[in-house]
């Protein structure tokens, strides 16, 4: 199965369940697009193309399906901003982060974007339900 869940989340889970320690979270959280894949910790090398921004993941509204057998994968279109450049490459990985744009302290999923999503100038890359995938 594809993806993965952070060690930022796992942790989370784990202090929640087994030691009743509240989880701390904001209302949004953030897809980031990479050109090289993360991973639990952290790490890729996030897109640069000109007009790309980080998705906005409003935690109240079903981006992503109910979680079935801890799989889940995006249950609407996402499309991101047009590229006005190319960038550093194309898109092969994603994750979701705290924060809106650059560095971040907490990694919650991520997996692999496949097949990869090429850059097109002009256009926004664009991914269809089911194409964006978690497991745990």
């Amino acid at each position: 199965m594809p993806g993965w869940a952070g060690f930022t989340m796992a942790n989370e889970i784990l202090n929640y369940f087994y030691r009743g320690q509240p989880v701390t979270i904001g209302a949004n959280l953030y897809l980031r697009f990479l050109v090289s894949p993360s991973n639990r910790a952290g790490g890729g090398v996030e897109t640069n193309y000109n007009g790309y921004g980080r998705y906005v993941l409003v935690r109240s509204t079903g981006v992503f399906g109910a979680p079935n057998n801890g799989f889940m994968s995006n249950i609407v279109k996402i499309q991101l901003g047009a590229a006005l450049s190319l960038g550093n490459g194309d898109l092969v990985w994603f994750d979701v982060v705290d924060t809106p744009s650059g560095s971040f302290s907490k990694v919650y999923g991520g997996g692999p974007i496949q097949p990869g999503k090429a850059i097109v100038l002009n256009k926004p890359p664009t991914f269809d339900i089911g194409k964006l995938q978690f497991t745990f």
